[in-house]
């Protein structure tokens, strides 16, 4: 027998399987999904097992399979074509794919063990046992291994799987980027990794960062070491608060019962899901779930990290008791294990998880739910790249089972598919308890410029926060900026204080009077005078957060005012800290940055204010206007929730613009319509599937060289593709590298082929990178 084997090096010439021999004793052993142990060179490598084949083309140099490291599959053929799909589509290397697929602890403290479950066994087994009936598989010497299996395939001996440490774990380590930090690492994977950090703007537990990311514990530790990052520890949550939590199960309204109705589970469809927010998606959910087990199916239910509450963990708990895993990031690598060997054995028929439940090993789905499916944590951003959305379809489609894409602002290219038939369109257009949405007013700052307003808050949300205080009720003020101000400039010549290492505008941050870089963590002092002119006619413009918050102490000191940004949540702790205080209503007035827009159900909170809508307006990416939509929308939805009636303050310096002109009027199909004519007049998702291609390097001059030399290597082989570029990335210079973008709209195979060969080239390059991302969800 012959195994074909995918060997765990990221590079370009072994990425691909290799034939290697099954030993005798390991034949009905080794099966497909196992890990091996194989001679590549001189050196012992992990491999994967692809396939088994009882011949082989290879006619010399076929080798031995060394050593059987599972002696159960840790992947089925499912996601070994899953992992295929990755690498080819998205553009990582194969065994990159099929290492996120598995725990943590499988590569970390994984045992093997051997139980004896028959009176027969040969003697010189026997003696191993003593008077135990489980021990481990490292007990037995090599020389009796093919004794071992004959018994295992004779059914005395059954072969089963625990982690090393059985200690309980009390603490989880949590990762938090040092923004005080001044400098950037020594290593390519140590700028990639604060990078992520700075891209997903919270604190991470150190499990998901290793498991679920890929990042090593000696590049964690080395940043941790040098200060660019902190490690703390979190005791763990007791789980009986959560499973005492009753189940509210409430009675569906008509605009809810028809929306049930229509979904038919046993077939493979896409249902988009557009419900207003609070208009009971999540009780659609539970339903279709239930109906789903009651079929003798599985259920699994995508929800963004930052959804994935203890408050909704507990609402899933009451609903369906033991009969569901909740896969987040507060679960240690033990219990992450443990859970993992649940759905793999068949004990639950439910999971509920972030975006890497996604590889949950569910073997008889029955249907799969994404919430809030806009939300970019979808896609993996560093490698192996992926979309847990593309691979739900591909699991759909292998277990003929209905898809449901769920949100209240769902992008422009799903809600396309949903009224061209691609998708079935099921809308919730009222909230579930029957109130309205909260009426809007738009407010323009180009006005109260006019009448010498010059602080963030216009008059009348001045007086909408003081009259929201005085009633008793709460507010909740959003601004997508941290900081005091924007930038600082010189009113004598112009100049502004930028960033020596990154090509952007330093933040002001009046707490410290200091200036930060929220790139690289660059800091100085505040300055006094202008460092090329002279002068000491110093301006601070724009308003972040910190400015907001103080803005709002001057016209309430008396109110309790909290800010949540990253600044003011070092830990996962302060985060909850604020939370609950305002949730049990000892503050009055919560200040934040997009933190504030997810995930919060306060039931007196009666006023929103938007104090700046056009941050993300003009941010140069093609979804900039759905991004918009989608901020202003969700934040918008947390005012006037429960009894009583909800307000919302849109401030802007472009009222006309036809974002804020729908989002006032929570009118989504409104700004579909435009949204979609604009893609389609540049030729954007949905009507191109375009790739950035980003060249990066240190020498400015090299870097530049080799993004022209790709986009021309591209162009050579293209007929009709679009290729543009290559241009200054909108942060040319960031942490003293260089980036450079080409965006291909590709129209032909050949073209993704040539993406796909000069991938890896640059993956040991120590000059020069390249990151590919595909740019739709």
């Amino acid at each position: 027998m012959f195994a074909e084997v995918i060997i765990d090096i990221k590079n370009k010439q072994v990425n691909k399987s290799f034939d290697y021999i099954i030993p005798t004793y390991l034949e009905g052993i080794l099966h497909v999904g196992c890990r091996v142990k194989v001679p590549f060179g001189k050196l012992k490598r992990t491999g994967y097992i692809l396939k088994t084949k009882e011949s082989t083309e290879v006619t010399r140099g076929l080798k031995e399979i060394d050593e059987a490291i599972d002696l159960k599959p840790v992947l089925n053929e499912e996601f070994i074509k899953l992992a295929e799909y990755i690498s080819i589509h998205d553009f990582s290397f194969y065994a990159t794919s099929l290492e996120t697929m598995i725990p943590q602890a499988l590569r970390m403290k994984y045992e093997k063990t051997i139980k004896w479950v028959t009176n027969s066994l040969d003697e010189s087994l026997q003696k191993h046992f003593k008077t135990k009936k489980e021990i481990s598989f490292n007990t037995i010497p090599k020389e009796l291994e093919p004794i071992l299996f004959k018994e295992i395939k004779l059914g005395n001996l059954v072969i089963d799987s625990r982690i090393k440490r059985v200690r309980k774990e009390k603490y989880i380590t949590y990762v938090h980027f040092n923004s005080e930090k001044v400098g950037i690492p020594s290593s390519k994977k140590g700028m990639d990794l604060l990078s992520y950090l700075e891209e997903i703007n919270e604190d991470i537990d150190i499990n998901s960062l290793m498991n679920d990311s890929g990042y090593s514990k000696n590049v964690i530790d080395t940043l941790a070491k040098n200060g660019f990052i902190d490690l703390y520890k979190k005791e763990i949550e007791p789980e009986e608060d959560i499973k005492n939590y009753i189940d509210k199960e409430v009675s569906l309204n008509r605009m809810q019962e028809d929306v049930y109705h229509s979904l038919k589970l046993g077939n493979e469809k896409t249902y988009l899901l557009h419900g207003v927010t609070g208009s009971g998606k999540t009780e659609l959910y539970m339903r279709w779930i239930k109906d789903s087990i009651h079929s003798g199916k599985e259920a699994l239910m995508l929800v963004p990290e930052i959804s994935l509450t203890p408050q909704i963990t507990a609402i899933f708990y009451a609903r369906f008791k033991e009969n569901i895993a909740v896969l987040h990031s507060r679960l240690t690598i033990s219990e992450k294990y443990e859970q993992w060997k649940r759905i793999l054995n068949g004990d639950v028929k439910i999971v509920v998880g972030a975006r890497s439940a996604i590889f949950a090993p569910l073997k008889n789905l029955g249907i799969i739910i994404v919430d809030e499916c806009h939300e970019a944590s979808y896609r993996q951003s560093n490698n192996p790249k992926y979309s847990a959305i593309d691979l739900a379809k591909i699991r759909s489609h292998t277990y003929n089972c209905p898809l449901v894409l769920g949100s209240a602002t769902p992008n422009a290219e799903d809600y396309f598919r949903a009224i061209h038939g691609e998708y079935e369109l099921l809308s919730l257009p009222k909230r579930a308890n029957g109130r309205e949405l909260p009426k809007s007013i738009v407010v323009d700052l180009r006005e109260e410029l006019k009448n010498g307003n010059r602080t963030p808050l216009s008059n009348i949300l001045k007086e909408e926060i003081i009259k929201c205080y005085r009633n008793h009720e709460q507010s909740i003020l959003f601004l997508n900026r941290r900081g005091y101000s924007s930038f600082v400039q010189c009113r004598n010549c112009g100049e502004v204080v930028k960033c020596p290492h990154c090509d952007i505008s330093l933040t002001y941050h009046g707490k410290t009077n200091t200036l930060k870089c929220h790139y690289c963590g660059y800091q100085i002092s505040n300055v006094m005078k202008c460092e090329k002119c002279g002068s000491d006619k110093i301006r601070y413009v724009g308003s972040g957060t910190e400015k907001l918050y103080e803005a709002v102490k001057n016209i309430l000191p008396e109110a309790k005012v909290l800010r949540l940004d990253t600044d003011t949540v070092a830990k996962m702790e302060d985060y909850e800290n604020i939370y609950h205080e305002f949730k049990e209503h000892k503050a009055d007035i919560l200040v934040g940055t997009q933190m504030v827009t997810k995930g919060l159900d306060f039931e007196n909170v009666t006023l929103v204010g938007v104090a700046n809508a056009d941050i993300a307006l003009h941010y140069p990416t093609f979804d900039a206007n759905q991004v918009a939509f989608n901020l202003i929308e969700q934040v918008a939805g947390r005012a006037g929730r429960a009894k009583k009636d909800g307000k919302v303050i849109i401030q802007t310096y472009d009222p006309n613009n036809y974002v804020i002109e729908c989002a006032k009027n929570h009118d989504y199909e409104g700004f579909y319509k435009k949204e979609i004519l604009f893609r389609k007049a540049s030729s954007m998702p949905p009507f191109s599937e375009p790739i950035e291609i980003e060249v990066i390097g240190k020498n400015l001059g090299e870097t530049k060289k080799e993004a022209i030399h790709i986009a021309n290597a591209l162009r050579g082989v293209s007929i009709n593709s679009i290729i543009l570029g290559p241009t200054e990335a909108y942060i040319f210079k960031k942490k003293d590298l260089y980036h450079y973008v080409i965006l291909v709209q590709a129209k032909e195979d050949i073209v993704l082929d040539k993406i796909q060969y000069i991938y890896p080239l640059y993956q040991n390059n120590k000059d020069i990178t390249i990151s590919i991302t595909r740019k739709w969800l």
